[in-house]
């Protein structure tokens, strides 16, 4: 009898666990269903854990005035949140054995500033000195194809800082990225990604698509909202922030397949351990609370690390984690441009794993 107790231990712990974790998921779609229904949130939500998803929904709508609602698979802008794709393109480049990381820009694109000293590892870190690439007026974005065609401009940007010397965020690093894996492919950055990603993992609601193609009728495409004293306002698809579908940002995607992504980066399906262990490591010095990995963010902060990107723009909005040591992932993703996606994550965090003492 003794040996039939103790065999239930470990069973009644594993129900226990469902239950608190069932209550805690049954929290955060009561937290996000009041704050829809008080006109706080719109958008898409993906939780899940080593077991599988716990939670995918849509809240709100896509399309307030036609009463379009919101669903795992509707898509979302994810601004800079898809660096992750750019990042993990070229560490896949590399395990290929075309490129090093140590290798200078120069090698594959000519005349950039700095070309001759900057890396591929500093660009992907963020170190390199380089602009960001749509400061200047007057850029037509209309002209722009692939990643190569903003070469020209991006060679008349004089350097922020000596390749290595700092660390600051810029858009540049990315679409000279893309530039490099158009290089080394031959094939447009649109065209890589969707061989290397989008059609092997079946992921079906992520493009590339032009804001100026996007028409009101296609409504898989979430309307971005912003808001004022007046109300919530329509953000036109257009090229919000110059965030250009390209590789430093704008592409469209969904909580599901974003998710799908994700578990195939860390199951190691896309990179070996070596080069996946390589691309999300902490490369830099603190940038608040944040370390620069090959497209990926670890954020250290609260007593949670977890890796991943945030997106954010004028009316759309992403929340991409992973937490290794819980083996969580949030996705969360807004067509409302007032909502603190950062600040939502952490009551999710809270809710999910309480107060850790340490990351």
């Amino acid at each position: 009898m003794k040996k039939i107790a103790f065999s239930i231990i470990p069973l009644v712990i594993a129900c226990l666990q469902v239950v608190a974790q069932t209550k805690q998921v049954t929290q955060i779609d009561s937290l996000l269903s009041a704050m829809t229904n008080r006109d706080l949130f719109s958008g898409a939500v993906l939780i899940a854990d080593s077991t599988g998803v716990l939670l995918a929904k849509g809240y709100g709508y896509s399309d307030r005035e036609n009463k379009v609602k919101n669903t795992p698979r509707t898509r979302f802008d994810i601004s800079t949140a898809s660096n992750v794709f750019t990042g993990t393109a070229i560490t896949s480049l590399a395990q290929q054995g075309k490129l090093q990381f140590t290798d200078t820009v120069g090698k594959y694109i000519k005349g950039l500033p700095g070309g001759d000293k900057i890396t591929i590892h500093q660009l992907l870190t963020h170190t390199s000195g380089l602009d960001y690439f749509n400061n200047a007026r007057g850029f037509d974005y209309h002209q722009v194809k692939n990643c190569t065609d903003v070469m020209p401009f991006m060679r008349t940007l004089p350097l922020l800082y000596n390749p290595g010397d700092s660390c600051q965020y810029s858009s540049g690093n990315l679409i000279v990225l893309g530039a490099i894996i158009e290089k080394v492919t031959g094939r447009s950055y649109q065209d890589y990604i969707t061989q290397l990603f989008i059609r092997p993992l079946g992921l079906q609601n992520t493009s590339f698509t032009p804001y100026y193609t996007l028409k009101e009728s296609q409504r898989q495409y979430a309307i971005g909202y912003t808001k004022s004293d007046s109300g919530y306002q329509r953000k036109a698809y257009d090229y919000d922030n110059g965030f250009i579908p390209l590789s430093a940002g704008g592409d469209w995607t969904s909580v599901t397949d974003l998710y799908k992504f994700d578990k195939a980066v860390f199951s190691e399906k896309l990179l070996n351990r070596n080069y996946l262990s390589q691309m999300i490591g902490r490369h830099t010095h603190p940038w608040d609370c944040c370390y620069f990995g090959y497209g990926w963010i670890t954020t250290v902060k609260d007593g949670y690390s977890s890796i991943g990107h945030l997106g954010r723009s004028s009316a759309w909005h992403t929340m991409n984690e992973y937490y290794p040591k819980q083996q969580y992932t949030i996705i969360i993703m807004t067509n409302f441009g007032s909502v603190d996606v950062e600040a939502l994550t952490k009551q999710f965090e809270e809710l999910l794993f309480g107060n850790p003492p340490g990351t």
